[in-house]
């Protein structure tokens, strides 16, 4: 028999000879005949053997003769049942074995931070951070993380940077970062002084006064020049064009280096001033250990570029930056957030200082920071002040600038040409220019919320007599000494600052350890947040030991086929015999047989 799974219905049928059993029938009927047809032959013997008791004849003599039958008709029928089952099963078993032997101590307790250690691979930690208000003319003592800290120093930013500078210095106290900030609340303030010596804003007042000149040389052609630096003093620089207009910018300067000045050239795309920061920090200083030497003209660097911004009616971008230091107790990647804060902090010291110099506030942005970004992407070490730093640019500007200063008492500038200010023009030339200017402040004074302060540069703490600096001091300590006023002050610089004595300073203290440090409020101090418990905010977990895992799999693939299949039927003859007679033809053989 064929395979039966892939027979069709029709090749089933055929397959189960049904023609074979219909024709076996038939030949049923024929086999039947012939049987009486022998058998109606093998009477004969009988027919023709002589009988005794019929006289010796035979019964053929007497007449009789051997009957032969015949089928005259014969119906078939027959019924078939076919039945035919094919099954079919496949299964698939999947078992999984999974074990794990870990063999580790464990220890953790609460803490605000997360500190996870394995065996030596890695160490993480999450800061956390706590805010205070401090008002303005508070002095007295705190106590953070246990320790206590004096707010002690001549003026109230004085003693705020120095609480700063004690927290920062002392491990004992947790804290990795302070960070200062405060929303104006303006005064009325006035001058009777000339306003392009004295700058009065609602919280500053800036002496604005300068002991040597400086200019900006335009540089857009590379063309032949002549520079005249001073004409009381006959001193020029003459230059000569070269391969191109940097190329040219740069034998500009040169040139007037050899005259006997200063001069730095600066690209359209650069930075027209940097301040560097000390770490952690965003109060500008030109005395700190890592900011000396860089930071040693930065006042009057600012106040140039603030006159200029004034001037020339720049609009001037201001960007602050962080190095990839980490904090202390802290990693430069989980301080993110705390740089670009401390960026932004960065670059408003500067803005500030700006709009203070009588630079207007409209012309002056403040870029996003990217905090440690670029110096994570620069490479180098860690702790760079080169990334400690906010950075002043122009927008928009084409050309070369080459910025001139004269050294006193060897050189000045005046009479310059050529002379390009006021006329905004292409070309080469003196686009500003700002000569010494003695402060000149005899009989002049301040009015605060309508207590007058006569100006007085007298030499203090070190500082020049009749500097700007020394004015701004004496202002200073002169508002500090009135008890009943409402208002204090703090000098910077060039800068004396007007405070409302009841005017909150926000201090945002940051914390990268694991430990509870609290912070207990005192007069004049409000504590706005807690650095957060341990307890409810995170884990510290230190693990060690050896971690197996084992891992079993089994897969059982079981497929069956059944074949099964019935034929039945019953089948019926209906046959009608009838006698006839023998032929003549074989009798009268048969007779001459018997005479013979």
């Amino acid at each position: 028999m064929a395979d039966i799974e892939k027979l069709k219905p029709g090749e089933i049928l055929a397959d189960a000879s049904v023609a074979d059993f219909i024709s076996r029938l038939g030949l049923g009927i024929a086999e039947a005949q012939r049987a009486l047809d022998e058998n109606s032959i093998a009477q004969l013997g009988e027919f023709v053997q002589p009988r005794e008791g019929l006289g010796g004849k035979s019964l053929l003599q007497l007449g009789l003769m051997p009957a032969f039958y015949h089928y005259q008709h014969a119906d078939l029928s027959c019924s078939l049942q076919l039945s035919m089952r094919v099954a079919e099963s496949t299964s698939l078993g999947v078992g999984l074995n999974f074990g794990l032997n870990n063999a580790s101590s464990n220890s953790s307790n609460s803490s605000n931070a997360q500190s996870n250690t394995e065996s030596g691979s890695e160490t993480r930690t999450e800061a956390r951070s706590a805010s205070m208000e401090i008002h303005a003319a508070t002095v007295g003592a705190i106590s953070i993380g246990g320790q206590t800290f004096n707010l002690s120093g001549a003026d109230p930013l004085a003693r705020l940077r120095g609480l700063q500078a004690d927290l920062l210095a002392n491990p004992a106290a947790g804290i990795g970062r302070a960070l200062l900030s405060m929303t104006p609340q303006p005064l009325a303030i006035s001058t009777n002084a000339n306003p392009n010596q004295v700058v009065v804003s609602g919280n500053t007042v800036a002496f604005v006064a300068q002991d040597y000149g400086h200019g900006i040389i335009q540089v857009d052609s590379n063309t032949a020049t002549t520079y005249l630096l001073s004409a009381a003093g006959n001193v020029s620089a003459v230059t000569t064009p070269q391969a191109s207009v940097p190329s040219y910018a740069t034998h500009v300067r040169d040139q007037i280096v050899a005259a006997g000045y200063r001069a730095v050239v600066v690209g359209p795309n650069d930075d027209i001033g940097r301040v560097f920061f000390e770490t952690g920090r965003h109060d500008i200083n030109s005395t700190g250990p890592s900011v000396a030497a860089r930071n040693a003209d930065v006042d009057r660097m600012l106040l140039r570029i603030a006159q200029a911004i004034q001037t020339l009616n720049l609009q001037v971008a201001v960007e602050g930056f962080a190095d990839a230091q980490p904090f202390r107790g802290g990693t430069a990647a989980q301080s993110a957030a705390s740089n670009r804060q401390l960026g932004d902090l960065r670059a408003r010291e500067v803005r500030d200082r700006l709009i203070a110099n009588g630079a207007p506030a409209a012309n002056i942005s403040v870029v996003a920071s990217r905090g440690s970004q670029d110096a994570t992407a620069a490479g180098g070490p860690a702790d760079n002040v080169e990334y400690r730093r906010t950075s002043i640019r122009t927008v928009n500007r084409t050309a070369h600038w080459v910025f001139v200063h004269a050294l006193p008492p060897a050189t000045r500038l005046d009479g310059v040409t050529p002379d390009l200010r006021g006329a905004a023009q292409a070309g080469n030339g003196f686009i500003h220019l700002y000569a010494a200017t003695p402060l000149q402040l005899s009989s002049k004074k301040v009015t605060v919320e309508g207590t007058d302060y006569p100006l007085r540069g007298t030499a203090v703490a070190g500082l020049t007599a009749n500097s700007p600096e020394a004015y701004a001091r004496n202002l200073a300590d002169a508002v500090n000494a009135q008890a009943a006023v409402n208002h204090v002050a703090s000098a910077s610089a060039n800068v004396t600052t007007l405070l409302r004595k009841t005017q909150p300073i926000q201090m945002e203290l940051i914390t990268a350890e694991s430990r509870d440090i609290e912070i207990t409020e005192s007069s004049g101090v409000t504590v706005t947040r807690q650095f957060s418990r341990s307890s409810s905010t995170s884990q510290s977990q230190s693990s060690s030991g050896n971690t197996t895992v084992a891992v079993g799999a089994t897969i059982d693939f079981r497929f069956s086929r059944q074949f099964e299949q019935s034929v039945t039927g019953n089948s019926a003859i209906s046959a009608r015999l009838v006698s006839i007679p023998a032929p003549p033809e074989f009798l009268a053989l048969v007779k001459d047989f018997l005479k013979e």
